[in-house]
């Protein structure tokens, strides 16, 4: 009877030590080097630093002013640079800045050089982008316009950052999940199926001890009042077209748009369409925010 209990007393300490892991994993810092800036375009930039909203987070990014009224601000997937040379990021900043919009991009808590997070606060995005928007506010004044561009899980995080701010003129979500839950699965799956047992218990972890958000990006959609542009690849198994339709079906904002890209991969809209995927941002911004 004892060596049972103790078996599944083990058992038990053993789920949650790899679920506490595999949360762990998931919302560690990672440090990469920066290898090109605007400048390399032949753009003009500044090197600018904020604070992230409520908990001071210091974070870095480059400005590129163009003049404008309108003010994108740009966060990358994953744990990448400000620059992401995996979705070639920096580029499309670049392209958006020759369209005329003022861009800043930057990195998120505890990615390239800005600060890390304290440890129950690694997972909480969503200030990051909202403090990248004080700063615009302070820089450019109240009536400044400005819209949010986020891949994947910076998507996610435009995404909780326009829910709690009700001035933001448009969202560009590229490959935003539609669930925490769904994705978690997802991640295990592609690393190794079996993995996927541990999905409960890891999201159970990341929201006891990494702040992990108790609301998914569907449950926050239906609360932003400004027009959304859902960005996804036909071919993208991470995030498949199936969340941008549902995401898009759970805003019920007859002044969203959804572009699905034939043929490209997780967040590869942009490297596989440049010039389509800046035309179809510069239209639906010209038709949303004048």
């Amino acid at each position: 009877m004892y060596i049972a209990i103790w078996i599944i007393a083990g058992v038990i300490f053993l789920y949650l030590l790899t679920s506490f892991l595999i949360a762990n994993g998931i919302a560690m810092s990672l440090r990469r080097p920066l290898t090109m800036t605007p400048a390399s375009f032949g753009l003009s930039y500044e090197d600018i630093s904020f604070y992230s909203r409520s908990d001071n987070m210091l974070l870095k990014g480059w400005y590129i002013p163009t003049g404008s009224n309108k003010t994108i601000i740009a966060m990358p997937g994953g744990k990448q640079t400000r620059e992401d040379r995996s979705t070639k990021l920096l580029e499309l900043c670049v392209d958006l800045a020759k369209r005329g919009f003022n861009t800043l991009v930057f990195e998120r808590r505890g990615c390239g050089e800005s600060q890390a997070a304290k440890f129950n606060c690694r997972s909480i995005l969503g200030r990051d982008f909202i403090g990248a928007i004080d700063y615009i506010r302070n820089r450019n004044g109240a009536e400044e316009s400005i819209i949010l561009l986020g891949v994947s899980i910076g998507a996610s995080a435009a995404i909780a950052s326009a829910r709690e701010n009700n001035d933001i003129k448009a969202v560009i979500c590229d490959s935003c999940f539609t669930s925490i839950p769904e994705m978690t699965k997802r991640v295990l799956a592609n690393t190794f199926k079996p993995f996927v047992i541990f999905k409960p218990g890891a999201v159970i972890m990341g929201k006891l001890f990494f702040g992990l958000d108790k609301e998914s990006a569907i449950d926050k959609v239906p609360y932003i009042k400004c027009p959304i542009f859902f960005i996804n690849g036909s071919l993208d198994k991470s995030v498949p077209p199936y969340d941008a339709y549902s995401l898009l079906n759970a805003s019920n904002n007859p002044s969203d748009e959804i572009w699905i890209a034939d043929g490209a991969g997780h967040s590869q809209s942009y490297m596989t369409y440049p010039d389509e995927y800046v035309d179809r941002i510069a239209k639906f911004l010209a038709d949303k925010t004048e």
